[in-house]
């Protein structure tokens, strides 16, 4: 298409790519909150990148700088945002290119990946994604409303949704038994030394956590330090998760931040745990605890079910995954799909060589929840 202009944009241009985007969803997000996700990347010029003509706007994408960890150390990666197109410019070759683009860009800055979550598997590879994987639900139902809320999410099929309804039917009836059963399930005497409490700001150990969770459990996660967290949880202009961190001998443990959205659906944003002094059945008891905590206080606000993600082999993911089953979770096996496209440098680090290195939450998305 003949007259497109494709270009960084700078900060006066954040009202009209957050129109486009308000006007692509039905959305009503505020300039302060596009403000919040794109403007704190600290690289020289804003990831964001638009395709344009006659001063329109037609098609964005933009990159969230995200710092991640592993057991050679930090390492800056890229997270995909506001990959959108205009209908009028589909199958112009116009998708690609906006991401050749930034591709350039976030590997002139040293990022070794680009990754993102995506419904649209076909068109990344072909912007040049080339590891893709399917990501899993783990859901607790609180209510029967519950299933609405996942078949708006597209998590269920038709030939599912017979099974899942009943679930969700008798989950006001069963959801205290199942918690109150799920006690017999882990190691009681430690559950009762834990203390979870309430944090109103990042706790100082924060990174130091994160380097002890990949000495622990290998491959790499993001880093959340305490400038992540207070700009992703504790500052975040949509809807700020509560975050319920547990100690045992006032040494921390791990945490679990967990959010309400707009659906009375509870989601588990963010849950890790690591300590070079208890046995990983002993973390699997502190994971438990902390996913009871979660249901158990989403449960008060009105929650109508709780989500979290299952995503791969991850040695932590695969232990989240036990423990919540025994508090009494079930298992979606449908999701969205996340992709990775490596840049140079990326081969040199063994932690990015398999999807199943990845330890992923919804602390890897943006806004509320993703």
């Amino acid at each position: 298409m003949e007259g497109i202009n494709i270009r960084f944009i700078q900060p006066e241009d954040g009202e009209a790519c957050n129109e486009f985007h308000n006007n692509f969803y039905g959305k009503n997000r505020t300039l302060a909150q596009w403000n919040w996700e794109f403007l704190h990347s600290g690289l020289p010029d804003i990831p964001f990148v638009i395709a344009e003509k006659d001063r329109r706007v037609l098609g964005t994408l933009a990159q969230i700088p995200t710092r991640m960890i592993d057991e050679e150390g930090e390492f800056l990666t890229g997270k995909s945002e506001e990959a959108l197109l205009d209908p009028v410019i589909r199958g112009t070759g116009i998708y690609p290119a906006l991401f050749d683009k930034i591709f350039s860009y976030m590997e002139s800055q040293g990022v070794l990946v680009v990754w993102g979550f995506t419904p649209a598997i076909k068109a990344n590879k072909r912007a040049g994604f080339e590891v893709h994987t399917s990501i899993g639900q783990l859901f607790f139902p609180l209510h029967g409303d519950a299933v609405n809320a996942l078949l708006k999410n597209n998590l269920s099929s038709p030939i599912k949704t017979r099974g899942i309804k009943m679930l969700c039917s008798l989950a006001g009836v069963f959801s205290s038994a199942v918690l109150c059963c799920s006690g017999w399930r882990i190691n009681r005497s430690l559950a009762r030394d834990i203390r979870i409490q309430t944090l109103s700001a990042p706790p100082r150990e924060c990174a130091d956590l994160c380097r002890a969770f990949v000495r622990q459990w290998g491959g790499t996660t993001v880093l959340r330090d305490e400038a992540f967290l207070r700009w992703r949880i504790f500052e975040n202009p949509h809807l700020r998760a509560t975050f319920r961190a547990a100690y045992l001998n006032n040494r921390l443990l791990g945490w679990v931040a967990y959010a309400l959205d707009d659906n009375s659906v509870g989601h588990i944003v963010d849950i890790i745990a690591a300590s070079k002094q208890l046995h990983p059945k002993n973390i699997e008891t502190v994971v438990a605890a902390l996913l009871i905590d979660a249901v158990v206080k989403l449960r008060k606000t009105g929650a109508l079910g709780v989500r979290a993600w299952k995503v791969n082999n991850h040695p932590f993911d695969n232990l989240v995954a036990r423990a919540a089953r025994k508090v009494g979770f079930y298992y979606i096996p449908r999701g969205e799909w996340m992709v990775l496209h490596y840049l140079q440098g990326a081969a040199a680090r063994p932690s990015l060589q398999s999807l199943d290195n990845w330890y992923i939450n919804r602390i890897y998305t943006e806004g509320v929840l993703g």
